[in-house]
């Protein structure tokens, strides 16, 4: 309640997520029912947002605004990130495939949000929807008690 910037955040993180439907994936991983998972990626403070790019095994923690522009933009950089290295580093233009929050392989990854653009993961999906997937992903890792996690939660 305290925090101007957390509250700030959830209409942004709506509309960053609506307008990366198709192109980045949006995810999110409930860091108290996860606890090796948030601490493999250092999580220390909620939310903590990952991007997960071309290179699963390190991603990237977002620093930038939090604002729908800039967390599009930055996925958007992912993307052609990945697209270059796709076609040998030649900077790329456009996104990586996939909608919404599927896994990819057309299954849904357990606890998705009524229909919306965000993946609800765990131990196990994680690893197979984010890790072993060709396209960005954007992961807020969240603790449920949280007040500014839970205003972000609906609005996924």
């Amino acid at each position: 309640p305290w925090c101007g910037h957390c509250k700030s955040l959830v209409p942004d993180w709506a509309r960053a997520a609506k307008a990366l439907k198709g192109v980045v994936k949006v995810a999110a991983v409930d860091a108290t029912a996860e606890e090796a998972l948030a601490r493999k990626y250092g999580i220390k403070g909620f939310p903590t947002i990952k991007l997960f790019g071309a290179d699963k095994r390190r991603p990237s923690d977002y620093g930038g605004a939090r604002d729908a522009p800039s967390i599009v933009q930055s996925c958007l950089n992912a993307a052609r990130e990945l697209v270059g290295s796709r076609i040998g580093g030649q900077g790329g233009g456009g996104g990586g495939g996939g909608g919404g929050a599927g896994t990819g392989d057309g299954r849904t990854a357990r606890g998705e949000f009524g229909g919306s653009a965000v993946a609800q993961l765990d131990a196990s999906s994680f690893k197979r929807v984010v890790l072993e997937s060709a396209v960005p992903f954007l992961v807020s890792f969240y603790a449920p008690w949280c007040g500014h996690c839970k205003r972000l939660q609906p609005e996924w």
